[in-house]
């Protein structure tokens, strides 16, 4: 149906034509134009209907949509944060399981560390979840061992290896063990691994990077003189045109200056006030060759890095074990060299200016191995002299 109007109002005339559909609404001034045709000067605008609920319709839903998006994000993220979360509980829980390992290796020193006689395995539940350690000896390599702890947190698990190497240096506490390797084995075809397997699959990473590293110091020293980020990466190949910015000045190396810390010494005694009593207070432990009582270079550089650690605490007392293997000569030559071997040790201290009355000398011969003197390797361990951190100075 389709209904036209005309209307005048104040001189201007009204074009209503209308129809189910639209409307459409001229103002202006109705003229003649030869013909008969009425022409029509002025706005024409158009009036429609039936459009506003689909708009409103579709504003709905794309308001609707953006929701939805946001909502998903934001699960999405809370899913991550949760992931991490519970992966970083995982990762306390293998931590706390190495730091006991540590802590043993601290308390008991190396020479009585508890997985001495073979692998050790533990089970426990710590912070919501639970953990299966094992940690042995390597097999080739003295004074390295590893640490493997499998993690179950909220049914998920995770695999964990260290391997770590002890250091021998005498009284260096700052560095008692030193990392060499870690990984996370979470998510590796060798989570399921034989333990032994997961050692060989690590000495082949640790021999490659080992194998790297000549290549990577030449790298590193080709790359030091450059003056600019433009030439160190031509020097390594890479077209600076494809970098930005690449000509840059190299920033100059930040210089850390830190304050003295003037912190007060620990008395030794209060580090092993929680040892048990009958666990030797083994320091470290000075290695001799076969039939030598001799101290060499750096055998003496050793000493001397003790002698300043006990210059700086004049109230501590050491005591020196010597030992030998036994393997050639009488139980009583053997005391006598192992005497020897301390005494030595002793005279080289007091020469650094340690008081003699400081230092006390015992021989054990070979009435103390710690290892089997059926190997060159176990008889190299057995040859020794301990340090032996005396509980009552006086």
């Amino acid at each position: 149906m389709c209904t036209v109007e005309d209307r005048v109002i104040s001189g201007y005339n009204f074009f209503v034509k209308s129809d189910n559909l639209q409307s459409l609404v001229i103002f202006g001034r109705k003229k003649k134009i030869p013909g008969g045709t009425t022409r029509y000067d002025g706005l024409v605008v158009s009036k429609k209907r039936g459009y506003v609920f689909p708009m409103i319709l579709f504003a709905t839903l794309a308001v609707g949509m953006f929701i939805v998006t946001i909502t998903q994000f934001q699960s999405s993220t809370r899913l991550k944060y949760q992931h991490l979360n519970d992966y970083q509980s995982a990762f306390n829980v293998a931590y706390a399981a190495l730091v006991e390992v540590l802590a043993d290796i601290q308390s008991k020193q190396w020479s009585n560390r508890s997985f001495k006689a073979g692998p050790v395995n533990k089970n426990a539940d710590l912070f919501g979840g639970s953990y299966n350690l094992r940690v042995e000896d390597h097999d080739s390599v003295e004074f390295m061992f590893n640490v493997k702890v499998r993690v179950t947190y909220k049914n998920k698990k995770h695999l964990f290896y260290w391997r770590l190497c002890y250091n021998p240096n005498l009284l260096d506490f700052t560095q008692l063990v030193i990392p060499i390797f870690y990984e996370d084995f979470s998510n590796s075809p060798l989570a399921a691994a034989d333990p032994d397997d997961l050692d060989e699959y690590v000495d082949k990473k640790i021999e490659n990077r080992e194998d790297n590293l000549p290549k990577v110091n030449e790298i590193a020293n080709n790359l030091k003189p450059s003056s600019t980020i433009e030439e160190a990466l031509k020097k390594v190949g890479i077209d600076p045109e494809n970098v930005r910015p690449t000509g840059q000045e190299r920033p100059p190396a930040t210089t850390v200056n830190l304050p003295d810390a003037n912190l007060p010494l620990k008395e030794i005694e209060q580090l092993l006030a929680e040892i048990s009593p009958e666990v030797a207070h083994v320091i470290k432990a000075l290695h001799f060759g076969g039939d030598v009582a001799e101290l060499d270079a750096d055998q003496k550089v050793l000493l001397e890095a003790l002698a300043e650690i006990l210059g700086d605490r004049p109230d501590v007392k050491i005591e020196l074990r010597g030992h030998t293997t036994g393997v050639v000569g009488t139980p009583e030559s053997n005391m006598i060299f192992s005497i020897e071997r301390a005494q030595n040790v002793a005279d080289y201290l007091i020469s650094l200016g340690i008081p003699a009355n400081r230092i006390s000398v015992k021989g054990f011969g070979q009435n103390q191995p710690i290892a089997s003197n059926e190997t060159l390797e176990g008889q190299a361990k057995n040859r020794r002299v301990e340090f032996v951190v005396k509980e009552d100075p006086g």
